[in-house]
This record gives structure tokens, sequence and C-alpha cells, in this order.
């Protein structure tokens, strides 16, 4: 059945809107992870220096933004930012 001009979508979920299993899972790793947090913290204390800096390192990359490329921005994204830090520095 193919795409016609003019249907509109009535069922399935909202854009971006995460599925049921998503958000299931992601509920219950953060119910593990806090269930675990003490020992967790302990295991990472009895860690040598390296192992703990691997894992530590790993573990930002999911919770800190990936760094811009700035060599990949079209002009007008640059001046866009520019403009965007203009505004913020004469807010401070």
């Amino acid at each position: 059945m193919p795409f016609k001009k003019g249907h509109q979508k009535f069922a399935g979920r909202k854009r971006n809107g995460l599925n049921r299993t998503t958000e299931q899972v992601r509920q219950s790793l953060l119910k593990l992870l806090d269930d675990n947090l003490a020992k967790l913290q302990q295991d990472i204390d009895n860690m040598n220096s390296r192992d703990r800096a691997y894992l530590l390192i790993g573990l930002a990359k999911h919770v800190t933004p990936p760094a811009l490329n700035t060599e990949k921005l079209t002009e007008e994204q640059l001046l866009q930012i520019i403009e965007y830090l203009k505004k913020s520095e004469t807010k401070s």
C-alpha cells in the first residue's frame, strides 16, 4: 500500500518518542545502577589507576556531547555560533 498524498497519520508513537521497550530497558538499567551504586564505587576504588582511567573515559562518552568538528560547519552555521557567543558575552 503506497503512501498517498494528503494521508494523515493517526497511529504510532509521536515523532522523536521512545518506544516502550527502550524506555523499559532504560528504567531497568537505572534501577540496577542505583541499587548497586555502593558496590560499583567499591569496585572502582579497587581498580588500578590505568583501568579506572579507561573506565571513566569510556563512561564520559555517554554523558558528554561529542566534540564539534568545525571543518564540517557551513559558513552560515559558523556565523550563527558567533552571533550566539556575542549575545552570551553581552549578557555576562
